[in-house]
């Protein structure tokens, strides 16, 4: 399973973010005990890796030779490097967001006009697919399983609304309706099949976490008592993740499971969400008693853990892998940079990127047990003019 972002807010800045970048063109050791490899760019001046599979391949987006406005989906391989995976319906800019182990990669490209946005679906057989929309104007992928099944939300025909959907090669794009209310958004998909997400209701629109299969339809997951609810992942196992406001008016993480339903595990007058969750491992972001935000990790043998920080105020927490491996970014002491980092409970908080100027950022890892290896991927800013290029971290040879 693949996952990608995570809130609607992330899907839309998704959509329109724009990055710059440098290049090095070489791997270095560093303190932490990874190598890390300048995946380089497609000629622009700047690349961002967003996702890896367990075979080591990259996929993100990078400007592109002679077009400052552009960027282009690629894919990057150690045999072949950097490959431009084109662009939808001839436009400008389009962005690689999640890759399976079968190669079969997922993203979203504007079209000519600028701004309408499309999903697409990457083969080595079938080149860039165009996936369109459920009637409207736009769509957008969040997530893609094992079996190269692709959800996210589309707007539907007169674009006031928008509904999450199920894409596949044999039904094409399936819009999952919603829980009564005007609008949904799926966020996950496990190798199963099983959608989560978040919905409107009937009663004023108010989101609620959903899960969605071809059996039960779309279920109401409901909420930790308070109004609103959101789901951001489900494991194989069918555990979904996600955050709900509680009797008491705060935002915690719960953990909901067929059986027991919504737990609750944050703490009590701290906020929380749960982002991801790989195996029995979750993550996610949490406030501070002193107002400050922190990654947290979850299992049920440890409970919420605060994963800390570099020395500086505040984390990020961004991708696990199977073994609980967690990986994000981190301001240092004074926050005068932020820094990628690998963190597990034996290791604590171990930083990707030598000390020195320029920032980074870890956004996913694959680290499966039988499978080839770590790969850690995410991007690393020069000092000064802070410009970044994709960035692939492996464990340093001893």
């Amino acid at each position: 399973m693949v996952m990608t972002t995570s809130t609607s807010t992330a899907v839309v800045t998704l959509a329109v973010a724009v990055l710059t970048a440098t290049s090095s063109g070489a791997a270095h050791r560093n303190p932490g005990s990874f190598t890390a490899t300048d995946l380089g760019s497609l000629g622009g001046s700047f690349s961002e890796a967003t996702a890896v599979n367990s075979k080591g391949l990259v996929v993100g987006r990078s400007g592109v030779a002679g077009d400052a406005g552009a960027y282009h989906a690629f894919a990057w391989s150690p045999t072949n490097g950097m490959i431009d995976l084109g662009t939808v319906g001839g436009g400008r800019q389009s962005w690689a967001t999640a890759i399976n182990d079968d190669g079969a990669i997922a993203g979203f490209g504007y079209l000519g006009d600028g701004t309408t946005f499309h999903a697409f679906v990457w083969t080595h057989s079938n080149g860039l697919v165009d996936l369109s929309t459920l009637g409207g104007f736009a769509s957008s992928p969040t997530a893609m399983n094992s079996h190269g099944a692709v959800v996210g939300f589309s707007y539907l025909p007169g674009d006031s609304s928008f509904h999450a959907f199920l894409w596949t090669r044999r039904d094409g794009m399936t819009d999952l309706g919603t829980l009564g209310g005007h609008t949904s958004i799926a966020y996950a998909i496990n190798d199963d099949g099983v959608v989560v997400g978040e919905s409107a209701i009937a009663q004023n629109d108010i989101p609620h976490a959903f899960m969605w299969s071809r059996r039960t339809g779309m279920v109401d997951l409901g909420t930790l008592g308070g109004f609103g609810s959101f789901a951001h992942a489900v494991s194989d196992k069918g555990v979904v993740v996600g955050n709900s406001q509680t009797a008491a008016g705060d935002n915690h993480a719960f953990v909901w499971t067929p059986h027991g339903g919504l737990t609750d595990i944050g703490v009590s007058g701290l906020g929380s969400f749960a982002e991801h969750i790989s195996d029995r491992f979750v993550i996610g972001q949490m406030s501070t008693p002193n107002g400050n935000r922190h990654g947290f990790a979850w299992s049920p043998k440890t409970g919420l853990v605060d994963i800390g920080t570099l020395g500086g105020d505040s984390s990020f927490a961004a991708a696990v892998s199977d073994e609980g491996v967690v990986v994000g970014g981190s301001w240092i002491a004074g926050n005068a940079a932020f820094r990628a980092f690998a963190w597990t409970p034996s290791t604590g908080m171990v930083p990707l990127e030598a000390s020195g100027g320029g920032t980074s950022q870890a956004t996913a890892i694959v680290n499966t047990s039988g499978k080839p290896g770590t790969f850690i991927v995410g991007s690393t800013c020069g000092a000064g003019d802070g410009l970044c290029h994709a960035t692939l971290w492996r464990p340093a040879q001893r």
